[in-house]
């Protein structure tokens, strides 16, 4: 129907299921034909976004429940004159119609097949190559809904990035929006197994981040890494400034976030434009009150309880990575560039008098305490120096 209500459009069904543009996954994509030709809103694209081939003025977008299934064919001579000629769908489509199906089978069959081939070097080499299947499943991603598709692509596509010896632009402009669409998630939302699912493919795309970072141009890095670090300090600061019960309930998956997060950190810190990044106030607070979190310090409200928990080893990693960072960005140049002193930024993101330092000492202490307790001990004397 159109938005005269005593006219009707006819046409043909090109699209089916969620579009970036409206909620809901009842949207129909109508390629309108004989006399409704030229009526239409779009072209198959709405805001950048393809879904379907039609001329100008050509298509439209409706829900399902404004759409009725024509009885007969209509008998006229425009019909006649200008015949439907079925447009094949572009190869993004394949995907979209595919997650938009009831049935995930096929779809889950495909990646499955996909994964097995990108073990081998001889399938994963020309499944990598076809940048046209690489281009359509980034399209798919980005506008599907479907948590168990999106995991399933991203996870194959980040098992590709291990093996990319030069820069590949689209794939970390894939990552950057993921990144960033998921955080919006995870600050809006308030369901809990959508926070899960949201934080399971942060990890992923985070780890295929951390394969093949190195080899983009420096310029390229920056971006990244600015959406990296809104999430760390979101997450960081949730668990700090929240109720304990949020501190009690961390999980495996929260761990292996944080340990991607700082271990992406890390790899950044060489760079002089990238660890300006790391060197803001709001960062370095979110690093200081994980290390805080993460010491061990039981007495501390902020404390983090992971001992002995599924998943305490990336809690562990993700605790010596924010040592490491802290330790490499702590010098008399950063202090300067923050426009503070360390020791008045501390003071405003400690919990107590010499929080900080208590958990610095605490980790320097502890016995067989390894790269945590050497970066601790270094912390503390440069703290000290720069008082």
């Amino acid at each position: 129907k159109s938005d005269d209500p005593d006219k009707e459009l006819e046409g043909v069904v090109a699209y089916v299921g969620s579009v970036q543009f409206a909620p809901g996954d009842d949207w129909i994509g109508i390629r309108l034909t004989g006399t409704s030709v030229g009526n239409g809103r779009n072209d198959g694209s709405v805001k950048g976004t393809h879904y379907f081939d039609c001329g100008e003025k050509s298509g439209v977008f409706v829900k399902r429940a404004h759409v009725r299934k024509q009885e007969s064919e209509p008998n006229n001579d425009d019909s006649v004159e200008n015949p439907v000629i079925p447009v094949p769908p572009k190869p993004e489509n394949h995907w979209r119609v595919l997650v938009a199906s009831d049935g995930t089978s096929l779809e889950k069959a495909s990646f499955l097949l996909l994964q097995s081939f990108s073990r081998s070097k001889q399938h994963r080499d020309v499944i990598m190559n076809n940048r046209e299947f690489t281009s359509a499943l980034a399209a798919a991603i980005r506008s599907s809904t479907n948590m168990d598709f999106k995991l399933d692509a991203l996870e194959l596509l980040s098992s590709f990035t291990m093996h990319y010896c030069e820069p590949e632009e689209e794939l970390m402009r894939l990552f950057c929006d993921v990144i960033e669409s998921q955080t919006r998630i995870l600050q809006l939302s308030r369901d809990r197994q959508e926070q899960s699912s949201s934080k399971h493919l942060l990890g992923v795309v985070v780890m295929g981040l951390q394969n093949f970072i190195s080899y983009q141009n420096a310029g390229d890095q920056v971006k990244p890494l600015h959406a990296a670090t809104d999430l760390f300090i979101f997450l960081s600061e949730t668990l700090f400034s929240g109720p304990k019960s949020r501190r009690t309930a961390v999980s495996k998956t929260d761990g292996i976030l944080f340990s991607n997060l700082t271990s992406l950190f890390v790899l950044f810190l060489g760079n002089e434009d990238t660890r300006k990044v790391l060197s803001t106030t709001r960062c370095m607070s979110s690093l200081i009150r994980f290390v805080m979190m993460s010491s061990g310090v039981e007495t501390m409200d902020c404390h983090i309880a992971f001992s002995n928990k599924d998943g305490e080893e990336y809690w562990e990693a993700a605790h010596t990575y924010c040592l490491q960072s802290l330790m490499y960005i702590v010098n008399e140049a950063s202090q300067k560039h923050l426009g503070t002193s360390y020791a008045a930024m501390i003071k405003q993101c400690q919990p107590s008098s010499n929080a900080f330092r208590t958990c610095l000492q605490h980790i320097s202490d502890r016995v067989h305490g390894g790269a945590p307790a050497v970066s601790a001990r270094q912390l503390l004397i440069k703290l000290e120096r720069l008082s």
